[in-house]
């Protein structure tokens, strides 16, 4: 979620609205839910395909020990899913996942955004400032008035 927030706001500059995020939360959690029944399938097959060894000489403690994980992994996976669903069905559990992802985003903006001030910033009285002055002055008419201007133009 908190990729989709970052990339939202600054590749396609789109505020957040809370419903849209939700909706979007919803189905990657359904989704999950989904590949956990997937996977609870999977290890099933693979636990059946072991018990056939029973009664045979490669049916050993090992093989036994792998069938009881194997049931375990499948119930793990089964209550994953039926979890990964109450939490999509759940306003307040939504609500609290896009509250910490928005957080989370907001950070590492703030985070990228002081890095780049950080790198951006110079004394006068270094030996190569009159070097990249020009550079530093291309870059923020180019980039960052381009993306002020961006910011505030009507959307036709």
């Amino acid at each position: 979620m908190k990729n989709s927030i970052i990339v939202k706001a600054l590749r396609d500059n789109v505020n957040f609205v809370q419903e849209d995020y939700a909706a979007i939360a919803r189905a990657e959690l359904h989704k999950l839910s989904k590949r956990s029944v997937h996977d609870a399938e999977r290890v099933e097959k693979q636990r059946k395909r072991l018990t056939k060894f029973k009664g045979t000489y490669s049916y050993d403690d090992d093989t036994r020990q792998d069938v009881k994980l194997l049931a375990r992994r499948r119930k793990v996976y089964e209550q994953l899913a039926v979890s990964l669903n109450e939490v999509a069905e759940s306003d307040e559990r939504v609500a609290e996942i896009l509250a910490g992802a928005q957080s989370d985003a907001a950070a590492e903006i703030v985070g990228a955004l002081s890095t780049r001030l950080v790198e951006q910033a110079r004394v006068a009285n270094e030996p190569d400032y009159g070097f990249l002055r020009e550079e530093r002055m291309r870059n923020l008419i180019e980039i960052d008035l381009a993306l002020l201007k961006a910011a505030h133009s009507p959307e036709y």
